[in-house]
């Protein structure tokens, strides 16, 4: 059922609340400057516009912070403007479906965040480092569980780390994992059967683990963060491979093929092609496999009575 629909007037509102949202959040993500004092800390995006220090006390950039909120006004205005050129009309825009994917868009990333540097930590330890600090947004998740008064995406300190090549396995660890994730997502997703919202739970899941390694790779290098606003400065994954000894060319042609992979896997169309195979061909296995066990079952009733009739003849 289609809901009603949004009229400009809703549109342009809904843009305007999205904007001052987006501007405060941008508020709690630390944006340092080129070069800074390392006792302070800068929030704010694309302009800063709140400054602590670090006993925890604030100082605020009204202006800097109106023009922030104009910006995300009109990036949300845009969006909406292109969503409608698109569909021709904002009755096109499904609510119900929009909600769920911002509800479920935050903790789903953080789910992939941490799995992210769970898999820093998780190489990292293998190949002869020992975890010293591990933090997921505002929470500390070892050597101690606490909250902190910072926020960070995510931060992994391995130390002890015996030379460059394991070096360079623990910063391509992380990206890896969620690439490897995503795989294995994308073929449960494929050949399981699940209600609509947890599959629909599982595509975000993957398709952010699908989006960590390209955006880690390209961001970086074009002066942005690992998404956009948010995350490392560094092309880690580039790094982690120049440090193991793979070459560039190979790296950046084994990223665009794995990305196009998963992202054909994760194509609506292309899933629901590949299952309708997989299926068919499923059962199409299962049915020799019962057309063999038949003809076995046929041939031993057959042979059964004509040993019986030899016997007979001999003993007669």
């Amino acid at each position: 059922m289609r809901l009603p629909a949004w009229s400009p007037r809703l549109t342009v509102l809904a843009a305007v609340a999205c904007g001052i949202i987006a501007s405060f959040t941008s508020g709690l993500l630390e944006n340092p400057p080129i070069v800074g004092l390392p006792e302070y800390r800068f929030y704010g995006y694309p302009l800063v516009w709140r400054v602590s220090d670090l006993a925890g006390s604030s100082e605020f950039i009204p202006t800097n912070f109106a023009i922030d909120t104009g910006f995300w006004i009109a990036l949300f205005l845009l969006v909406a403007a292109v969503l409608a050129v698109r569909e021709r009309r904002f009755t096109e825009i499904k609510a119900k479906k929009t909600i769920l994917l911002l509800v479920l868009l935050v903790p789903l990333g953080l789910v992939m965040d941490f799995i992210h540097e769970a898999g820093h930590a998780l190489w990292g330890t293998a190949f002869g480092g020992t975890l010293t600090y591990m933090k997921i947004a505002y929470v500390e998740i070892y050597p101690r569980l606490a909250l902190t008064p910072h926020f960070a995406l995510g931060e992994v300190n391995i130390a002890g780390l015996p030379n460059e090549s394991a070096q360079g396995i623990m910063l391509l660890g992380g990206a890896l994992t969620t690439n490897i994730i995503s795989w294995l997502l994308a073929l449960i997703i494929l050949q399981g059967s699940f209600g609509k919202r947890l599959r629909t739970a599982m595509t975000i899941l993957g398709i952010i683990g699908v989006l960590d390694l390209p955006f880690y790779v390209l961001f970086p290098q074009l002066g942005l963060r690992h998404w956009i606003v948010i995350g490392g400065c560094q092309p880690e994954p580039l790094i982690g491979a120049r440090k193991i000894g793979i070459p560039d060319a190979a790296f950046y042609a084994s990223v665009i093929l794995t990305t196009l992979g998963l992202t054909l896997l994760y194509s609506k169309s292309v899933r629901e092609r590949a299952r309708s195979f997989w299926e068919m061909t499923v059962t199409k296995t299962r049915t020799l496999a019962r057309r063999d066990n038949h003809a076995r079952c046929e041939s031993t009733v057959q042979l059964v009575p004509t040993r019986t009739r030899h016997s007979d003849d001999r003993r007669a």
